[in-house]
């Protein structure tokens, strides 16, 4: 059985977009894994995982994003989902997952916090 996921990831500011397009199941998931920890790795102030172009996702997805939610908890990076798709969003709100993640529509929309300039000095 071939594969069928893509990964890509992107610098946007100091915020990094992982893009995953295909089906995100078992068969996939040392690439998803490694692509969203690589991006956790490099400790964006941002991690936006667009899920836009996610055919199949199924419990090994699921348990790939509340791992990667669970390692940002207590650190400075605000894990956010850009667009997922109708089956992602299927998943999410079957179990009641969905309120644990943020989601925007775009990546630049996901990422807007960290291209903001600090705030001046008072």
């Amino acid at each position: 059985m071939s594969v069928r996921l893509k990964s890509d990831t992107m610098a946007i500011g100091d915020a990094l977009v992982c893009v995953l397009a295909g089906d995100v199941t078992m068969d996939s998931e040392p690439i998803a894994a490694h692509a969203l920890n690589a991006a956790l790795d490099r400790a964006p102030s941002v991690l936006a995982v667009d899920l836009s172009q996610v055919e199949l996702f199924t419990s090994t997805g699921l348990n790939l994003l509340l791992e990667l939610r669970q390692r940002t908890l207590g650190r400075p990076i605000a894990l956010v989902l850009v667009a997922p798709s109708d089956m992602v969003r299927r998943v999410l709100e079957i179990t009641e997952t969905a309120p644990l993640f943020p989601v925007h529509a775009t990546a630049e929309q996901a990422v807007r916090p960290s291209l903001q300039p600090p705030a001046a000095p008072h």
